[in-house]
């Protein structure tokens, strides 16, 4: 498989994977026994533990082959992980967040989950920029 189809069905997880996630957003502790029609996983409380357990299951199996393959990740590669584990926390602490949520300001004061993504997205492009920067620069600094 190549680089570019590789990347090309990790985009298509992770689209399925928001998907997934808009779908089930709005569930709440009543729809847990809600019937589906799978063998496996009767009721949608069962899909719901399924669906956290399942991407864990499988990034192990992947991480045990890397290693039985002598291809466990590089430093670098770890700290990338640890950045996508926090994206996943991210992502799940903003489920079923309405307009008026993202506006609030917690009692003890700062800021809103508004201004904290804002900044984040503002992180973000500061990131990429001083990497593009460290990249053109060819000298190391340690």
């Amino acid at each position: 498989m190549s680089r570019d189809e590789l990347n090309s069905l990790l985009i298509e997880i992770r689209q399925l994977r928001e998907e997934s996630l808009a779908l089930c957003a709005d569930l709440t502790e009543v729809d847990f026994s809600r019937p589906t029609d799978m063998y496996r996983w009767d009721d949608a409380r069962r899909v719901l533990l399924r669906f956290g357990d399942h991407m864990r299951e499988h990034a192990s199996q992947i991480e045990g082959i890397r290693a039985a393959l002598m291809r466990s990740p590089t430093p670098p590669e770890r700290m990338l992980a640890e950045a996508e584990v926090a994206w996943g926390k991210l992502l799940a602490a903003t489920v079923n967040l309405t307009d008026a949520d993202l506006d609030q300001i917690p009692p003890e004061g700062g800021w809103s989950i508004r201004q904290t993504l804002a900044h984040l997205a503002q992180g973000e492009r500061n990131y990429q920029e001083a990497i593009r920067t460290a990249k053109q620069s060819g000298q190391p600094t340690g």
